[in-house]
Order: C-alpha cells, then structure tokens, then sequence
C-alpha cells in the first residue's frame, strides 16, 4: 500500500474520487495528511452503578452517555468543553468522508494535544475502504490538567493509503456497517458476539 501525498489528495477530490467536506482551508491538507476538525457535539461518558456494559445483552439499556454541545458562538468566546484527566469521550468530528473502495484511511492524533495527554482513538483509528460519513474520535484525557476543546478546532490527523486492488467487501456494500453519516448510538450491539453465534461455535467444538 501506498500513502498519498498532498499532491495525490488533491488530484483525488478534484476528481471527486474522495470527498472531504467542508475543507475550510486548504492548509488542512499538508504533506501526507488531512487535518480533520471537531464537531460541536461531545458524549461525556458517565460514571454509573451498574457492574458493566456486556456487548452480548442485545436488552441492556445503558444510559451512559451525557451529550455536550458546544455552540459556535460559546466557541468564539473561548467557552469550550473541558476533558478531565481519567474521562473519556465520544466526538463526531466536523468533516464527512467519502472514500472509493481502494483507498483506506488511518487517525492519528495531533502531537500538540498528544503532548498533554490526549489520546484521539482507542482502537478505532483505521477508516474501511468505502467509507462514507463522519468520523468519530474517541478521546482520553490520560495526563494531569483538564483540557479545553472548541467546535472547528483541529484535533485530528487522517492519512489516506491505496490499495493495490479495490476492495470487494467495501463498506458502503457491506450488511454488517454499523456506522456512517448518523451518530445515531454511541455502541451497537456486535453482531459476531449474539448468542446464536457462540452456540453455534460451542456445537462445533
């Protein structure tokens, strides 16, 4: 695989290929990557009194998280949202993202934010092969201070790959896409984890 240059990402959004929208300025787009800017929605993961979430037990309700909205003009007024050291957060970021089915991406986090402690995914930093939609951070605050986040800020880096062949299973194609324009849910059940599944497995061993 190979990672796209600036030059590369250019020629792939005038040919309208992938699609970055809104870019509000061009500067996003530098060497071999894209700065992705954060929405004004924020999901404060809460602290509650049950033992945990199980991702099996399709009849759970959890209501775990707590929705942050942060308006522009709060923004302007540097009335932003505070990280606390140990929280962790849910933050659809502001562009949408379109990908062809033979380009993949990666997030990575800003060194500027990294220095303080702030981690930009847990686990979800690779973006499939079609694609289309918002991307979601997962942010951790693991230093000693609360940090501050704004709406338009840029918190995030996504650098693109190509495939050496289209992928087959592209996920604008695929049943199982959990995820897209809509940040309907913070989690959705995982299919691969329904109980008809594991007995089906415990059958065959």
């Amino acid at each position: 695989m190979a990672v796209l240059s600036d030059q590369e990402i250019f020629e792939e959004l005038m040919k309208k290929s992938i699609t970055i929208h809104p870019i509000l300025d061009a500067r996003q787009i530098q060497g071999a990557k894209i700065d992705l800017r954060l929405g004004n929605d924020v999901y404060l993961i809460k602290h509650f009194e049950q033992p945990g979430y199980d991702p099996r037990d399709s009849d759970q309700k959890v209501d775990y998280g707590e929705l942050k909205q942060i308006s522009f003009c709060e923004a302007k007024e540097k009335k932003g949202f505070y990280l606390q050291p140990g929280d962790f957060a849910i933050a659809p970021l502001f562009e949408r993202v379109r990908l062809p089915a033979y380009i993949m991406g990666r997030l990575d986090g800003r060194s500027s934010l990294g220095r303080l402690g702030i981690v930009i995914h847990a686990t979800a930093g690779g973006i499939d092969p079609g694609y289309a939609g918002l991307i979601t951070c997962e942010l951790s605050n693991l230093g000693k201070v609360p940090v501050a986040f704004y709406p338009l800020e840029r918190i995030a880096s996504l650098i693109l790959e190509r495939l050496p062949r289209e992928s087959i299973s592209a996920y604008r194609k695929r049943a199982d896409g959990k995820y897209g324009d809509k940040l309907t849910t913070l989690i959705k059940q995982d299919k691969e984890f329904t109980s008809e599944i594991l007995d089906l497995v415990a059958r065959r061993l």
